[in-house]
Order: structure tokens, then C-alpha cells, then sequence
């Protein structure tokens, strides 16, 4: 439990009565409150509840598991070129497997390429890390925000408000200081999410694997075809 986790009572009741007060009467004309209504597309008691559902902890275990993932594809990949390194084999057979071979290992990779199988795991652990610390940001941020409304002279107004009719100009003035206050961290996590995502979309694209062919070397020959030398 973090510190959004303590506050979501009684920030979620105070910009429930924001919400309700925006609704009815607006936030005032050129208010600073409705670009960042635009920006962000909720009212400030959704976008806490956007926050309050952000759990950094399984991004965090799921970069923690790709890691290791990568780490055991480049490590079998290691192993069996050990084992061909010392194998005896030669012709055309020993030809066409080591060209296959040299394919798939290209395609395994070693971790430094993004365009290869050990590459784009460990590219996606380090977005699904780099996701979790923007959940986290932005916790860290509304939790902040909520302390200071919910202590705010605007919360008192807005707790002090009727339900009985319009508000009144000096409620919709309250509860527009109130959710920009709210809505200003939360539109520019937005924007820091899409720069996450133009950062690492070119590493999270499909990977395909595309066999490279390789014409076998001529060697000799007898009546059944080529031939293939294995040391027994």
C-alpha cells in the first residue's frame, strides 16, 4: 500500500463532489481547467480511479520473467555452439546443418540486437520496467495532488456547497482549482506515456523468423550422393 492507496477515501469523495459540481454548473470561461479537461478526456474523480487501478508490482514481475526467459534462450544458444564447435562431422549434411544453424543463432541473438529472439525480450522487460516506473510516477503525483486539495480552502467550499440547485459561481470556482490542481500531473503522465511508447515501439514489433539459404559447397560424390563423414 502505497501513499495513493491511504488517501483514496477521502480523495474519491471530495472529487466525486467536484465531478458532481463540474457537472452541473461548468467550470468557468478561459478556466485553466478545460484544456486540461481535453487533454486528459475524464473528470478529476475518474482520473483518480485511473490512478488508484495502476499496479506496478506485475510489470515488474513480468520484466523480472522475460529476463530470465532471455537469459535461458542465450544460454542454449551458447551451449549448442559449444557442442558444434567440438563435433566431428563433415559433408554435405554437416554443410547444410551448420547453415541452419547459423540462421537460427542469428535469429536467437545475443541479446545486443532488438531484432533478434534474446534482443526483443530483454526490450520489453526494459518497457514493461520503464512502465511500471510511470505507474508509479504518476501515484506518487495524484497522491500528492489529493493532500493538497482535500486540505485546500476550495475543499471546504466544495463540502460546504448545497446539492439543491445550480452551484453557486464561488463552488464551480472551488471545484475548477480542484481539478486542474488534479488533472495537470495526470495530462502530463500522458504525454510521458506517449514518449514511452514512440521510444520502444520499434523493439516490441512482431519478430518473424526468416530461414537464410545457403547453397551447399560441392565436395565429392559417389553413387548414392554426397558425402558425409561423422567420427564415431
Amino acid at each position: 500500500m502505497d501513499a495513493l492507496d491511504r488517501l483514496a477515501g477521502i480523495g474519491t469523495d471530495l472529487l466525486h463532489r467536484v465531478d458532481a459540481v463540474l457537472i452541473a454548473g461548468g467550470a468557468p470561461a478561459g478556466d485553466p481547467l478545460w484544456p486540461l479537461l481535453r487533454l486528459v478526456g475524464a473528470l478529476p474523480g475518474d482520473a483518480l480511479e485511473f490512478g488508484l487501478k495502476l499496479t506496478p508490482e506485475p510489470l515488474r514481475d513480468t520484466a523480472a520473467r522475460l529476463r530470465a526467459d532471455a537469459g535461458r534462450f542465450a544460454r542454449r544458444r551458447d551451449r549448442l555452439a559449444a557442442d558444434l564447435r567440438v563435433e566431428d562431422w563433415e559433408g554435405a549434411g554437416a554443410d547444410a546443418f551448420g547453415a541452419r544453424w547459423q540462421s537460427l543463432a542469428g535469429h536467437l541473438g545475443d541479446g545486443g540486437d532488438p531484432a533478434t529472439v534474446v534482443g526483443r525480450l530483454r526490450a520489453t522487460a526494459s518497457y514493461a520496467d520503464a512502465l511500471a516506473d510511470w505507474s508509479t510516477g504518476l501515484r506518487a503525483e495524484l497522491a500528492e495532488a489529493v493532500v493538497r486539495v482535500t486540505g485546500s480552502a476550495e475543499a471546504v467550499t466544495i463540502r460546504a456547497a448545497g446539492t439543491d440547485g445550480p452551484p453557486a459561481p464561488v463552488a464551480l470556482a472551488a471545484a475548477a482549482r480542484i481539478g486542474a490542481r488534479v488533472l495537470r500531473p495526470v495530462a502530463d503522465a500522458f504525454g510521458a506515456a506517449r514518449e514511452l511508447e514512440a521510444r520502444w515501439s520499434p523493439d516490441l514489433t512482431e519478430l518473424r523468423y526468416t530461414e537464410l539459404h545457403h547453397q551447399a559447397p560441392a565436395g565429392p560424390t559417389d553413387a548414392a550422393g554426397p558425402i558425409t563423414r561423422v567420427a564415431l
